[in-house]
């Protein structure tokens, strides 16, 4: 009897003691919450406003969907940063002054949606993608289209997913997960010299000199001018479904490096050794490059985080909620962050963004 009363005694006054140490073991494994997402230096929206609620009979509230040129469909920045391109619904694309945000032109260049704007001083163009393969170039000054370009259908007719231009301006690289092409459009007629396959996105070095596309299975590129492929890899995880694959480029000490989300990791490729490796544990989705530079920006699960090009955390942001998986941009130059936000652009500018969070080492 005597030996039973001991072992309850033990078995309570452990049960006792766990109680007590519970709420700091648990409190000592809490992980910290991660800094808010900094309020936005810039806000663009369009000047009308549309009453999406009415009054009806019998004091009932009517929900009106707004018209498709009330609809903020996407947005893109020029390369210098000093534009901003707000694209609706209804094909109309707005242009607006980053620093002034007053509105300096609008133009309605084709019928159905666009969704992004490349520009570039060489060929003296707004180089505008829309649906069903078609990409119009429109002169800044008079709003009017001087050229247009009608890609190639794939067997699939995927839209376009990624359009890029060389410096220079000789050449257009386009990519629609099934019969991506590069063009060389410096002469008359738009000639393909080159092909991308089934690639989901495509990136160029910091120095011009290489390609890199990225479809669901392989990260692989070319050497500029020549398009000769120089390395191909296996992707060393799943990329998701539901979602574009994104690829960005950094500086890196040996060369350029390749960043791409897949459904599990964060992956990161050396491309002079084609070596890849996983830096996170957990899903990333979307990948933006801060312009020229040695850090990635990285929408993953539950976070915004900056990566340095060795893969190391630099410093994370609770997850900014975005419109669709296109509604995050960064300008070419690295002026500016830009987060679509239903009817909205909000815009950072990025070395202040990037200044508000603490690092990490």
């Amino acid at each position: 009897m005597k030996l039973i009363e001991r072992v309850l005694h033990k078995v309570c006054f452990a049960v006792v003691l766990g109680l007590s140490l519970a709420p700091s073991i648990a409190s000592a494994q809490a992980p910290s919450p991660l800094p808010a997402f900094p309020a936005s230096d810039k806000v663009f929206q369009d000047d009308k406003q549309f009453n999406a609620l009415t009054l009806g009979p019998g004091n009932n509230i009517e929900i009106h969907q707004a018209p498709p040129d009330l609809q903020l469909d996407s947005f893109d920045f020029s390369s210098d940063g000093k534009l901003l391109f707000m694209i609706w619904a209804s094909g109309r694309v707005e242009v607006r002054d980053v620093q002034t945000s007053k509105r300096i032109a609008q133009f309605k260049p084709m019928p159905s949606v666009a969704f992004e704007v490349e520009t570039n001083d060489a060929i003296h163009a707004w180089v505008v993608t829309g649906q069903h393969g078609l990409i119009r170039f429109i002169d800044p000054q008079s709003r009017k289209e001087v050229r247009e370009i009608q890609t190639e259908i794939g067997r699939f007719k995927y839209d376009i997913q990624k359009v890029l231009l060389a410096p220079d301006g000789r050449w257009l690289a386009y990519v629609n997960q099934d019969n991506g092409k590069v063009l060389d459009i410096g002469g008359g007629e738009a000639k393909a010299i080159a092909d991308l396959g089934d690639a989901y996105d495509i990136a160029l070095s910091q120095d011009g000199s290489q390609l890199w596309a990225v479809d669901r299975t392989k990260i692989y590129g070319f050497a500029l001018p020549e398009w000769k492929q120089i390395g191909s890899a296996l992707l060393i995880d799943q990329v998701k479904l539901d979602t574009n694959t994104s690829l960005a480029l950094v500086a890196g000490k040996n060369g350029p490096v390749a960043f791409v989300p897949s459904k599990s990791v964060l992956l990161r490729y050396e491309l002079k050794t084609m070596t890849g490796a996983a830096v996170t544990q957990k899903p990333a989705y979307r990948i933006y490059s801060p312009g020229p530079g040695d850090r990635v920006i990285v929408n993953e699960l539950g976070a915004t985080s900056l990566y340095a090009e060795d893969g190391t955390l630099r410093c994370q942001w609770q997850l900014r909620p975005a419109q669709g998986s296109k509604g995050r941009k960064i300008s070419e130059n690295g002026e500016w962050f830009g987060v679509l936000n239903f009817g909205k652009v909000e815009v950072w500018n990025l070395r202040n963004l990037l200044n508000s969070c603490a690092d990490k080492q």
